[in-house]
């Protein structure tokens, strides 16, 4: 049987993920308090009314033109509507625009460490992967030669899991050197809004042939179980995107949560004031168990824990069974020497440092 399935998707490996609270709750008995996925510290804005008014709707199906929320992701990034592809979350999004690009062997170039979906999607979509470096500013090391042998290069802005930050004008560079050696680029914008919006390139892509911009409600909303997420590009790309995608990939409750969402503008404000002051606040803490923070500009913060004498799967499952996760990253390639945490509200963050502390303190 295996001999007649397509080769990348008998070859597909498991991507690590962080959020398994299920999995953690079946060990432990009880739920953990959850830092090893990065959500929106203040959680959703209410959506008990809008999902009670919306059922009356579920005995059809969704509109696949998405309209509404095409029109409000435009409103939200200052794009005409035509220029925007909805997604049931942005896995979706990355998988459809790998499948758009790639052909068997084309090249892939996936900065590392970075997001592992990257690779993965590439893969089952039939590419090879080439894994690049980050410079010290951020930035993929490419020379033109690697664009012009790729079809498709990711950027993960900002980085997950380091949580560094690059500005418009740097990314935009970037852009204009793909666009010369006609390579595609996908801009993973998933946590931009709980960082400073102000460098997004969403407002970009319409101008660009080979640029598409991926943002996500998931994370910025505070909605990880809605599976919500939109991407830019010009109206050409985005036309063929939207018929080539699975119909009816959103529900009719997701989507008009979007449209809803995208409008709360005021929630996000005071999500990246709160993410702000808990930064600072974690990165001390965690300085004062002998920890090494490194700085973020994000909502999670990527912490250098050799000084523990801790691998981080050990380190992780010791703050388990104190009902705390955190993410081991192993699987972004940092071997057993960092892991990642949500920067959360103050007293969920104190739980996070009291956890780590008996971890580090427990030898035996």
């Amino acid at each position: 049987m295996i001999n007649r399935i397509r080769r990348s998707f008998a070859e597909v490996a498991i991507c690590q993920h962080g959020g398994k609270v299920q999995e953690a709750a079946s060990i432990l008995g009880a739920e953990p308090l959850d830092f090893s996925a990065n959500i929106n510290p203040l959680g959703s804005p209410p959506l008990k009314e809008l999902f009670l008014e919306e059922l009356g709707n579920i005995g059809h199906y969704p509109d696949n033109s998405y309209r509404n929320f095409r029109r409000a992701a435009a409103k939200f990034v200052n794009v005409n509507m035509e220029c925007i592809v909805p997604g049931n979350g942005s896995s979706e999004l990355i998988r459809l625009f790998a499948e758009c690009c790639l052909e068997e062997g084309n090249t892939a170039l996936v900065p590392t460490p970075s997001f592992g979906e990257y690779t993965n999607q590439s893969l089952i979509a039939g590419g090879t992967v080439k894994k690049v470096n980050i410079d010290e500013d951020g930035l993929p090391i490419l020379s033109q030669a690697d664009l012009a042998q790729a079809k498709l290069l990711f950027l993960c802005n900002p980085n997950n899991p380091t949580g560094r930050l690059l500005s418009a004008s740097q990314v935009i560079d970037l852009a204009d050197r793909c666009e010369d050696a006609q390579t595609f680029l996908l801009v993973d914008e998933a946590f931009i809004e709980l960082s400073e919006p102000e460098e997004s390139v969403a407002i970009q892509a319409p101008c660009k042939e080979y640029l598409f911009v991926m943002r996500s409600l998931t994370k910025s909303f505070g909605v990880p179980g809605l599976r919500l997420g939109f991407g830019v590009t010009n109206s050409r790309l985005a036309g063929i995107l939207n018929l080539a995608r699975i119909p009816w990939s959103i529900g009719s409750l997701a989507a008009a949560a979007a449209e809803y969402l995208l409008g709360c503008d005021e929630h996000l404000m005071r999500s990246r004031q709160i993410i702000k002051t808990e930064t600072l606040w974690l990165q001390d803490s965690l300085r004062g168990l002998g920890l090494q923070p490194l700085p973020s500009m994000v909502n999670f913060i990527l912490v250098d824990i050799r000084p523990s004498g801790l691998a981080s799967d050990i380190l992780a499952e010791r703050t388990m069974r104190e009902g705390v996760l955190v993410r081991d990253c192993q699987s972004f390639g940092l071997g057993k020497s960092y892991i990642r945490v949500a920067v959360r509200n103050r007293s969920e963050n104190e739980r996070l440092i009291v956890a780590l502390e008996k971890a580090c303190r427990c030898r035996g």
